[in-house]
Order: C-alpha cells, then sequence, then structure tokens
C-alpha cells in the first residue's frame, strides 16, 4: 500500500474510535449516585419519649401523657376528655396493650398494658404509650450512611394532666458519620408549681435527641438509642444535676434541656436527685422508611426498676398466716349471766317434831341458804372478791340453825316460837 493511502486509513481508524467513546461511556453510567439514595415520602418516626412521660405524677390524682395535635391553652387547669386527641393530622398516639401497639383512648392514659391502674409516681409502673409522625419525606443514602427526612405535625406533651405542658412540632431527622440527630420546634406555656405563672413562650428550634449510633444498611429503617446517660447539663448553680455515672444519671441535649427551662420544666430532664430520676432516660427512637414496610420496634417491659431499694426478708420460709376469726357483734338483748356461785352444803338438820310446836318454821336451812345466795361471785375492777356477799350468807346461815333446835325449856340458849 502506498504511504499516503496508509496514512488516509490510519486517521479513519481513529476518528472512529474517537466517536465511540461517548457511546460507550452512556452504556456504562456511574451506579453510586442512582443505586444507593432512596427517596422517601411516607416514613415514619416513632418515640414513647421516656417512662417519665408515660408515669403518674407526683400528685396522686394527675398524670403524664401525650396527645395529637396542640391541646388548647388550658390556663394551667387539668385537660379534660374533649381536650385530648388520639389523633391529629399525621400524628397519632399508640398504646402497647401487651401483644399489639393499638389505637389510644382517654382510659388508657392512665393504666398500665395490663389495664390495671398506674401505680404511684415511683412504683415503675407505665401507661406505654407512643407519639409516631407519618408522612416523612427526604432521602437516604445507605452507601454514603446520610439521610435527612422532615416531618409535618404536632405533639402535645402534658405533664400533672396539663397543669404543665409544651408543643412539639415538625421534627428533623440528620444522619451523617454515623450519629444521627432530630431537631424539632418547641414552644408552649411557663407554668410555676405554685400556679402563679401561666404565659405563652415563643417557639425555637432545639434538638429532641442526638443519636449516637445509627445503622442505614437495613432497607426497612432504623432503631437508635438517644444519648443521655453520663450527659450533664450547663445549669445555673442553684440547679446541680446529679450526673453520678450510673445507669440512671444524665441529661438530654442541652439546646433541649434550655428550651424546658423557659417552659418551667427543666429538672424532668435530667438526673436532679428526684425519687424518679431512673425513668427520665430516653426511650429508643424507631425510623421507618415506608409506612406499609413495618419495623421492629422495642416494646416496652411490663414496669421499670423501682426506684427504692427493695426489702428482703431473711426468713428462708414464709410465716404461716394466722387463721382468719370473723365475729360478729351485735347487742345483747340483756346482761351476760354471771358465774353461778358455789353451792352452800348445810349441816345435819335434826329432825322436825310432830307436835305443832313448829308449825309456820321457816323451809329447812339448805332451801334457806341456797334461796338467799347471790346469783354472782365476780370480782370487781380492781380483782378483788365479793366479802359482802360472804358475810351476808353466814349470818342466814346461823339465823336458819337457831330456827331449827329442838323446844325445850327457857334455859339459856332457847327460844321459844309462838304462833
Amino acid at each position: 500500500m502506498r504511504p499516503d493511502r496508509l496514512a488516509a486509513a490510519a486517521v479513519a481508524a481513529l476518528a472512529a474510535a474517537l466517536l465511540a467513546v461517548p457511546a460507550l461511556a452512556a452504556d456504562d453510567p456511574d451506579p453510586s449516585p442512582s443505586t444507593t439514595t432512596v427517596e422517601v415520602d411516607d416514613a415514619t418516626l416513632r418515640w414513647g419519649i421516656n417512662n417519665e412521660s408515660n408515669n403518674r405524677a407526683h400528685d396522686p390524682t394527675s398524670v403524664n401523657f401525650m396527645s395529637a395535635g396542640k391541646v388548647a391553652d388550658s390556663g394551667g387547669a387539668k385537660i379534660d376528655r374533649a381536650a385530648w386527641s388520639a389523633e391529629s393530622g399525621g400524628v397519632r398516639i399508640e398504646k402497647w396493650d401487651g401483644t399489639a401497639w393499638q389505637p389510644a383512648t382517654w382510659a388508657g392514659l392512665s393504666t398500665q398494658s395490663d389495664g390495671r391502674a398506674l401505680g404511684s409516681a415511683t412504683a415503675g409502673t407505665f401507661s406505654n404509650h407512643n407519639v409516631v409522625f407519618g408522612g416523612g419525606v427526604g432521602t437516604v443514602d445507605t452507601a454514603a450512611g446520610t439521610a435527612h427526612i422532615a416531618w409535618t405535625g404536632d405533639l402535645t406533651v402534658l405533664y400533672y394532666s396539663g397543669q404543665s405542658m409544651f408543643y412539639l412540632s415538625d421534627p428533623v431527622l440528620d444522619v451523617a458519620d454515623g450519629s444521627g440527630t432530630v431537631t424539632a420546634t418547641i414552644s408552649g406555656f411557663a407554668a410555676s408549681r405554685d400556679g402563679g405563672t401561666w404565659e405563652p413562650v415563643s417557639p425555637r428550634t432545639a434538638t429532641v435527641a442526638e443519636l449516637g449510633s445509627v445503622d442505614l444498611g437495613d432497607a426497612t429503617g432504623f432503631v437508635a438509642e438517644p444519648t443521655y446517660v453520663g450527659v450533664r447539663p450547663d445549669l445555673p448553680a442553684d440547679a446541680v444535676p446529679q450526673v453520678t455515672g450510673d445507669a440512671f444519671s444524665g441529661s438530654f441535649p442541652q439546646s433541649w434541656v434550655d428550651a424546658m427551662d423557659a417552659l418551667g420544666m427543666a429538672a424532668f430532664w435530667y438526673s436532679s436527685g428526684s425519687s424518679t430520676d431512673r425513668f427520665k432516660v430516653p426511650l429508643a427512637m424507631t425510623v421507618g422508611y415506608d409506612a406499609s414496610v413495618p419495623v421492629t420496634v422495642p416494646t416496652p417491659t411490663p414496669s421499670a426498676e423501682p426506684s427504692r431499694p427493695p426489702l428482703h426478708n431473711d426468713a428462708t420460709e414464709p410465716p404461716t398466716p394466722a387463721p382468719t376469726v370473723t365475729a360478729t357483734v351485735t347487742a345483747p338483748a340483756a346482761p351476760v349471766a354471771p358465774v353461778a356461785a358455789p353451792a352452800v352444803v348445810a349441816p345435819p338438820v335434826a329432825p322436825v317434831p310432830s307436835t305443832g310446836a313448829l308449825a309456820g318454821v321457816p323451809a329447812p336451812v339448805s332451801q334457806v341458804a341456797l334461796a338467799a345466795a347471790p346469783t354472782s361471785t365476780s370480782a370487781g375492777d380492781d380483782g378483788s372478791s365479793s366479802l359482802p356477799w360472804w358475810l351476808g350468807s353466814g349470818c342466814l346461815l346461823a339465823a336458819a340453825l337457831v330456827l331449827l333446835l329442838p323446844v325445850g325449856g327457857s334455859g339459856p340458849g332457847t327460844r321459844s316460837i309462838q304462833q
């Protein structure tokens, strides 16, 4: 082949190769952005906040609970059934009944999962409710370990049946570098313990939960534990937190505590030395990417450990209970019959003469003595015997003996009985 023709063929081949490069690139796109990023539009956020928010209040006539939507301003009074809602918009309240999550009821706010009434504030018995925000919109990138999901809706958290309450609105989840943060808008009413203050508080954004470890690898969602134990909040000098390093001492995030402080509720969200400190620890938070695909949700335990150490009995066997005695007390119809006096044994009686000299003589001494004997020998309040009764009995006996002596002369010791 001539050199000029060879050069022309080489140029033509090079041009064809260059034209084929864009087509090859189009057939082999970069898979990372399109296959690991998932768009979500019906994500769920489920949370029970903490056990203290499902507990009886220290005032035994009130409880702590949640309501869907914004409960109207109560002026600091306890709310009634008409003000409470189990569902509002995309927000609902559910109760664990021991086997499944069920729609909440007004009556269930003050009962345990098995229907029994809540115990005292320190008993460790809870109503076990969750709030569920639905319709979350955002993206999840499992390969990059990032997520951003936002929900729209309102939750009202009520303590002392509404004498203290606040609103949690429009939560947002952000995950990066293996950890997550949930923020929300907090507003409500400032309340004082003595009931002298009740005024609106301006909304502010606060960190609701810091999720220390988040695994986005599951295609359905994840469960994460908010950090609390060991966290020490920055508080005024007169409100020193009791962070001792045990299993329940710590705090919610600082911005949350600050928001609660403006509402007069800060001490409910960190260990303050209260008898209910162990119930303040936040519960696990569950995020589902699609409401139609269930996520395994941690179920509440029947009850928490009591806030006071249990009492121990060193006895190896339980004591045998005493028999139950049932007594019916009725008013007596008559005085109780006293104890009968001991019988008086009379001395031998002389034969009665057949003459009429003894006609009309009283009955024999044995009959006289017994007829005259009193019917009671009971002791007095001081325990002494009835001495006068014995003296009287002796006198009657002596008189009967005199009457029964044989009739004879009129010498000493004799007596004539005239008719």
